[in-house]
């Protein structure tokens, strides 16, 4: 099994986005849009044909899950430097994307990623 990549990494105040390939090989888009809805989708032919939807998550459902993240995130590994485009408007605390996008580098393939994001959404702050 490979290693997951970060290719595309985009924080900004309103929205962001984060393109990466897990180990399994399977190609990934983590997005929040201004609403702050949170969603997942598989990608295929690296990365250019939109896939199934693995995992949405409403935006008081993403903010909470950003919570329980931050409390855990000592067990994430660390936000790499996109091999692409790497942009971060963050300031000094951690944003919900760099949670969600540690949480999906640790995931094994695509099923498990969805996985991971369930047990985190139904997990008590």
């Amino acid at each position: 099994m490979n290693k997951a990549i970060l290719h595309k990494y985009f924080d900004f105040t309103d929205g962001a986005l984060a393109n990466l390939t897990l180990a399994s090989g399977e190609r990934v888009l983590l997005s929040i849009v201004p609403s702050g809805r949170f969603a997942v989708r598989q990608f295929h032919l690296s990365g250019f044909v939109p896939g199934r939807r693995l995992f949405r998550a409403l935006p008081l459902e993403a903010e909470r899950m950003a919570q329980v993240l931050a409390r855990d995130s000592a067990r994430l590994p660390p936000l790499p430097t996109a091999t692409g485009e790497h942009r971060d408007e963050s300031t000094t605390r951690e944003r919900p994307l760099s949670l969600f996008t540690r949480l999906a580098l640790a995931a094994a393939d695509a099923d498990d990623l969805a996985r991971r994001y369930e047990r985190v959404l139904n997990t008590a702050d």
